[in-house]
């Protein structure tokens, strides 16, 4: 094997990687030689994974997509919901928050696979729901307010973020500390899984705190200007 893992004192678990994937007979050939060695009175189990080019491009074709749908629909959902502004905004911070995790499994070389990919969909439904609850308030403020001023419209976004802080870092805080137990108590199979999750979650909650809003702000600060000139050429005329 090119790679080779062997589990701690109270852990009985060999894993070994390839750089081919094995005929039938060599697989066979190890198989046999695990069971005649450890098979005098316990169960000898295995469990095997075969990727090869083919299946990597395809996942990571099929997470791509994946990735895409999900944008559209909740693009779609927000822009019925609340307004196209807020669509945008959730589309660029839900990229925000699966390339932050990619990224980091890529610097430190970390497997990517199908739990991976469910992990990342996890994270964007829980980035989402902590951005629609601050998008709601953000238009229900929206309701009393006179917008005049660059500095009114911030005024309304740092309330609003304000009124909903506490519900989105107590949410996080409860899944975080879940997620991390998965981590730590968790088996092997989900390990990855779990740190994904951590990872994510940190992510969100940032993203919604510190950049959904914010750039919601810029872009409607824009429509505002855009508002006060054609008044201002209405005037003139």
């Amino acid at each position: 094997a090119s790679v080779l893992t062997i589990g701690g004192e109270n852990d009985n678990r060999i894993s070994s990687r390839f750089d081919k994937v094995l005929t039938e007979n060599e697989r066979i050939k190890i198989i046999d030689a695990f069971s005649e060695k450890y098979n005098n009175g316990e169960t000898v189990d295995f469990e095997e994974n075969t990727v090869d080019p083919g299946m990597a491009k395809e996942l990571g074709i099929k997470a791509i997509w994946a990735v895409f749908y999900a944008a559209l629909g909740l693009g779609v959902y927000v822009s019925l919901r609340f307004e196209w502004r807020f669509a945008v905004v959730v589309v660029i911070t839900m990229i925000h928050d699966a390339f932050f995790v990619i990224t980091l499994f890529s610097i430190f070389r970390l497997e990517v696979n199908l739990p991976f990919l469910a992990a990342i969909l996890t994270i964007i439904g829980y980035s989402i729901n902590d951005k629609i609850v601050i998008f709601d308030r953000i238009r229900e403020n929206l309701r009393f307010a006179k917008l005049k001023t660059f500095a009114d419209l911030c005024e309304l976004v740092n309330r609003s973020i304000r009124q909903t802080m506490t519900r989105s870092i107590n949410t996080v805080l409860m899944v975080l500390i879940a997620a991390i137990c998965l981590f730590i108590f968790g088996s092997e199979a989900i390990k990855l899984f779990s740190l994904a999750m951590i990872l994510g979650l940190i992510s969100g909650v940032y993203s919604s705190i510190f950049i959904a809003s914010q750039i919601w702000l810029l872009i409607k600060n824009q429509s505002l200007n855009s508002k006060k000139a054609a008044i201002t050429k209405e005037q003139v005329n």
